[in-house]
């Protein structure tokens, strides 16, 4: 009779093994949201430059702070959605793994991004584009992790919460959906209408009405998973 060589790692070290994944995933946000400064310099100011020349000299660098405002804001909210997905955890697999990186794979692309802003013009808009599809990625992979964890490997997790989870569960999948809905959109006005730039530029407004309808639609299904919650409770 043959028996394996391979042990079932103790408590202890799966306890250890979970804590650095956790702390590999803060690193990265740590270095990722450091290197979003670092495109951000002082012009050169010549001598003599007369007051209404400053504000043309200084116009980029405004711009480029902030860009790097909003991205800090960006990656801060996804790092702190990340915490809430790692609260719930209490064993990890191979699958985690992956899917934790493809999302880490976003959350480092942010410099990228954030940089290519710069080059934004009236009439050459891929950064913005870029820009959108990073935050997709990053939503798809927050979406990507919930899912795996709360619907389909729901043993890697802590028992209980079910209402918490589901809430966290919906409210990540109502983000990407509204983020994926409005990126496909934006690519199909870009493919329909390749020369004209106002339906392009006006096609961006889409996202932050679909952001703003995500929100309530959100609010009203957090309500009623609640009150069927105390419905349970009550009966």
């Amino acid at each position: 009779m043959s028996m394996s060589v391979i042990k079932e790692p103790k408590l202890i070290h799966r306890e250890f093994e979970l804590e650095r994944v956790v702390l590999f995933s803060d690193a990265v946000f740590a270095i990722a949201i450091t290197l979003l400064i670092i495109e951000i310099r002082l012009p050169n100011i010549p001598d003599h430059l007369p007051p209404d020349g400053y504000y043309t000299l200084m116009k980029p660098m405004l711009f480029a702070f902030l860009t790097f405002a909003a991205s800090f804001i960006f990656i801060g909210n996804f790092w702190l959605r990340h915490v809430q997905l790692c609260r719930f955890l209490q064993h990890y697999d191979e699958g985690f793994i992956r899917r934790n990186l493809f999302f880490l794979f976003f959350i480092v692309s942010f410099p990228f991004t954030t940089s290519a802003m710069m080059h934004l013009t009236a009439h050459f808009m891929l950064p913005l584009f870029l820009y959108c599809c990073n935050l997709a990625g990053c939503l798809a992979g927050l979406f990507w992790i919930s899912y795996y964890l709360f619907q389909r490997r729901p043993s890697l997790t802590i028992p209980g919460y079910q209402t918490e989870k589901e809430l966290l569960y919906q409210r990540y999948k109502y983000n990407f959906l509204t983020m994926a809905t409005g990126f496909t959109c934006i690519a199909m006005v870009y493919f329909i209408f390749p020369e004209n730039a106002m339906m392009q530029r006006l096609s961006y407004f889409l996202l932050p009405a679909l952001v703003l309808f995500n929100h309530f639609r959100l609010r009203i299904k957090r309500r009623n998973t609640l009150r069927l919650v105390h419905i349970d409770k009550t009966s």
